[in-house]
């Protein structure tokens, strides 16, 4: 199977780049806060005009987590730029920081933008002449089948679970759920829910065919859309994301007859986006009880991905801080680390208990950054159930500072670079690689290392491993 390396990224573009950040080096120096954030649109507009040159077949992956970066952690510092977002930031209530750390946070997220793109970009992109023809393997052949009667089995827990969350809605409030609601159904109902999305992930790993995946595509749309009845959006909005990016992949792995996505599918998605956002943006209102025609509102778009952009708050939260939190912890891996800590064996050999969230221990002494933001910020809020939200921009700085947003960055655009590959060369590269996916582009807005964790450590994810590793290999001689 011959490869043919092709290099992403040339010397005028590097000196291009190079500029930029000497400009912005600059700006920091000279504290224009406004300049900074113009460069960083600059380069969103070079990575969108290589993702237009090299086509979304190639560049889907950097193409969608260019999507997230900008929605969660970019609005609220470009809008501003062009549009009068006052009146959106008094009714959002918006966290005011002062010049030092607006300043900063604008440096620390071109820094991100451009580790990731930078990481994506010098990883040599390398053509397979022959797509190798896993998924026709008889192994991965019964994962499809055993893992595609699994998603049905278990889609029934994860029904009930978003059942029992949009009856606490009706009868309570959106602020209630997120800040009073616990689950009413048994803790089994929960547990066995949580398999439904690595179910779906190997099953879409081995690469099915449109006919084939039509009905499980389908139910996975439909939970993740149902649980914007509950108030959820994050959920729906990066199923869309995952699926259409998926396509893509389909359009270069095992197409089939016609590509998964094509020119004509592009324009309907691109005409229904508006749509859909309007559609968020209004259950956003509804939710915090506020009347969608306030002024201001005529733009549903603009007022959305403003409201959207809350988690640069978060870093500036960490950078307000910075001097303040506790000492020793390694908020980039905490995720991990709370969980060597907490899990039932180490219950059971240290005495340690398990995690406590919403509490002044967890805050302070485990390694979960959002929570000790939270608590440092606004205590009462956090006592009660609520939270800042994360980023992976925070955690990194929390620990290594520039550095470690650099190499973060890094790792992640590399990761992004190789994926599509992946997809290419083997089910248990296809599976891993989907599952990394789906929590880098939602990292803008949570943990740095989840695309580690939910693959290689949580419970769920060592069972299912175990059980989709025992069925293809059934048989094997």
């Amino acid at each position: 199977m011959g490869q043919i390396t092709i290099k992403r990224i040339n010397v005028r573009e590097l000196l291009f780049l190079f500029s930029l950040s000497i400009v912005v080096l600059c700006s920091y120096l000279t504290a224009n806060v406004d300049l900074i954030a113009y460069c960083i649109l600059f380069l969103l507009f070079d990575g969108i005009w290589y993702i237009l040159k090299s086509g979304l077949n190639s560049s889907i992956t950097i193409a969608a987590f260019f999507v997230t970066f900008f929605t969660f952690l970019l609005t609220r510092i470009i809008f501003p730029l062009f549009f009068d977002t006052s009146d959106l930031a008094l009714e959002l209530g918006e966290t005011i920081f002062n010049d030092e750390i607006n300043l900063k946070v604008n440096l620390q997220l071109y820094i991100a933008l451009l580790s990731v793109y930078l990481g994506y970009r010098l990883t040599p992109l390398k053509t397979i002449n022959s797509i190798n023809p896993f998924f026709e393997n008889h192994g991965v052949v019964r994962v499809r089948k055993i893992s595609k009667k699994a998603i049905y089995f278990f889609s029934i827990f994860v029904l009930v679970g978003l059942y029992d969350q949009i009856r606490y809605v009706k009868t309570n409030s959106y602020a209630d759920y997120y800040l009073f609601y616990s689950p009413q159904v048994p803790y089994i109902f929960v547990f066995l829910a949580s398999f439904f999305e690595y179910f779906f992930y190997f099953y879409m790993a081995t690469m099915p065919s449109k006919k084939d995946s039509k009905y499980v595509i389908i139910l996975y749309l439909v939970v993740n859309l149902l649980s914007l009845s509950s108030g959820q959006r994050g959920g729906a909005v990066l199923a869309i994301i995952f699926l259409v990016t998926y396509f893509f992949i389909r359009n270069r792995v095992n197409p089939g007859e016609k590509p998964w996505i094509t020119k004509r599918g592009i324009i309907i998605l691109s005409t229904l986006i508006p749509i859909f956002v309007s559609i968020l943006f209004m259950i956003a209102f509804i939710r915090s009880d506020k009347d969608v025609d306030y002024k201001g509102s005529s733009n549903l778009v603009v007022s959305f991905f403003y409201q959207q952009g809350v988690s640069a708050n978060v870093i500036g939260y960490v950078n307000y801080f910075d001097e303040k939190l506790p000492k020793g912890k390694v908020y980039s891996i905490g995720k991990i680390i709370d969980f060597m800590n907490h899990n039932i064996i180490s219950q059971k050999l240290f005495g340690t208990g398990p995690v406590k969230p919403q509490t002044v221990e967890h805050a302070m002494k485990d390694h979960t950054l959002h929570a000790t933001l939270t608590y440092m910020g606004s205590p009462n809020l956090y006592l009660a159930g609520g939270g800042y939200g994360g980023s992976f921009i925070a955690d990194l700085w929390a620990d290594m500072e520039f550095f470690g947003i650099i190499l973060g960055g890094l790792i992640y655009g590399i990761c992004l670079a190789i994926i599509i590959k992946w997809c290419s060369l083997s089910f248990w590269k296809a599976s891993v690689g989907l599952m990394m996916y789906s929590n880098i582009i939602y990292a803008p807005r949570s943990n740095y290392i989840d695309f580690i964790y939910y693959v290689f450590v949580s419970f769920t994810a060592i069972i299912v491993f175990a059980f989709i590793y025992c069925v293809k290999n059934n048989g094997r001689s």
